[in-house]
């Protein structure tokens, strides 16, 4: 039976904080509606974990600019007085 793995990683080659490699039973693939509904139950399953960790990562990295930002809003402030 094919399996897929997955694991989603960033431009770095690094795994996403807190994603897990990810593996995927096809099931039977020898004719084209097999095939076709294999690909169908693996798009429902793992397109949603797969959105899910990306919204995650862009969050996390949001959270890490509006921190930079505010880090530096405080240090010009007290350089100023």
């Amino acid at each position: 039976m094919p399996r897929i793995r997955m694991m989603l990683e960033g431009d770095d080659g690094q795994p996403f904080s807190g994603a897990a490699e990810q593996l995927f039973e096809l099931g039977h693939c020898e004719t084209l509606s097999e095939i076709e509904s294999s690909v169908e139950q693996f798009k429902r399953l793992a397109l949603p974990e797969m959105e899910r960790q990306l919204a995650q990562a862009a969050q996390e990295r949001q959270i890490a600019r509006q921190k930079k930002r505010a880090a530096g809003g405080a240090t010009a402030r007290s350089q100023s007085r």
